[in-house]
């Protein structure tokens, strides 16, 4: 699932440690996560917008499951890392 956000370091990095207790793995982009999980969009959204809450934080979150995509610039261990979850 592709999580965007529009949160600071800090807040962003409160939402990697939240994905951590849900996602069997993650990727760290500028404003995004990509992140692997078994919970359902929905629930992911109210896990991280628990996560910033709790900070007293808020902020834009959109989060999209990957079914395909399409992307330019990154590592070539970025793009084995999503291919490598894509169905």
């Amino acid at each position: 699932m592709l999580v965007a956000h529009d949160q600071a370091p800090d807040g962003a990095a409160a939402l990697e440690d939240a994905v951590w207790q849900l996602a069997e793995s993650h990727l760290v982009l500028p404003g995004s996560l990509v992140v692997e999980s078994p919970v359902s969009p929905k629930y992911l959204l109210e896990h991280l917008r628990g996560a910033l809450r709790r900070m007293g934080r808020d902020g834009a979150l959109l989060i999209v499951p990957l079914t395909t995509a399409s992307w330019a610039g990154l590592s070539t261990d970025a793009e084995e890392w999503i291919r490598a979850r894509m169905p």
